[in-house]
């Protein structure tokens, strides 16, 4: 079981840096397109057909892929409201486990709806790449998939933490105990 977790972890590492430079490599394109089209449009006058496409296709992936990303460094937006309230460290770990898992539970039972319309729009194409509509409906798929691992990778560690009241305090925490002032 250690091994298999061993293997785990060094496939998540791999994971998340292909990701990293995935969504660096689509932020390099939405920009390199952007400037193109705009020199384009204002010195040659003429735009290209493809440009917005291209860009809200590379926006929507970053989107969808990078999101699993701060799944990983936990810092998505969650309902932790009340679990930095509460002051003992196990029902933390049980809200914080919560959440994570409806987090989890959400993104999976979403996936059905997103395999359905990759083969709804399989046949149809984009006007302006003459891409396949699909590979925009793929995105959520990789990121649902990519931020359940990312999940999955961080959750034991943090409930562990918040279990024997290890975990470092977050900046609500320190604010609400007067350790920060504002």
């Amino acid at each position: 079981m250690k091994n298999l977790l061993a293997v785990y972890r060094k496939v998540d590492d791999i994971l998340a840096i292909v990701i990293k430079y995935f969504c660096a490599l689509l932020l390099a394109i939405m920009i390199a397109v952007c400037f193109v089209n705009t020199v384009g449009r204002y010195a040659f006058h003429h735009s290209f057909r493809a440009a917005e496409e291209i860009v809200i296709l590379c926006a929507v992936w970053v989107t969808c892929v990078g999101a699993s990303m701060t799944a990983r460094a936990d810092d998505h937006v969650t309902l932790d409201l009340l679990q930095e309230l509460v002051k003992n460290n196990k029902v933390r770990a049980v809200l914080y486990t919560l959440t994570r898992t409806l987090s989890c539970f959400f993104l999976l039972a979403l996936l059905p709806a997103a395999f359905k319309m990759v083969k709804i729009y399989a046949p149809t194409k984009l006007t302006g790449t003459g891409w396949p509509q699909w590979v925009l409906y793929d995105s959520y798929v990789v990121g649902s998939i990519a931020m359940v691992l990312g999940y999955l990778r961080i959750t034991p560690g943090k409930v562990k933490a918040l279990w024997n009241g290890t975990m470092e305090k977050t900046e609500f925490e320190k604010i609400n105990e007067g350790e920060v002032t504002q």
